[in-house]
């Protein structure tokens, strides 16, 4: 399949890993979303080579495309959306997003 894959991770808390909030799979134009915030200033691009593409943005940004599904893409993909996890964080923290190409 040609697309991305997704994984949203808020920090981590003392010295454990960063928690998963979702995980998906898009087509081409997946990566829209997050390449705008980049473009408006609302989110840094970290990593550039496809190994992935990383991220770095306020939750703010996120959890709302989040909630409404808008990042997910048409279709039946297979996702993975932690709603406590979601609910839980704070809207100032700094989530990360792995894109990763699926061609």
């Amino acid at each position: 399949m040609l697309g991305w894959w997704f994984v949203v991770t808020a920090p981590a808390v003392g010295d454990g890993a960063g928690e998963a909030l979702a995980k998906w799979e898009t087509g081409l134009g997946g990566l829209d979303w997050i390449a705008a915030l980049a473009a408006a200033g609302r989110a840094e691009q970290l990593r550039f080579d496809g190994y992935p593409l990383r991220y770095a943005v306020r939750a703010e940004e996120v959890l709302p495309l989040l909630a409404d599904g808008s990042v997910f893409g048409a279709g039946h993909r297979p996702r993975e959306l932690h709603a406590e996890a979601v609910a839980g964080c704070p809207p100032d923290a700094l989530l990360t997003v792995d894109a990763w190409d699926q061609s």
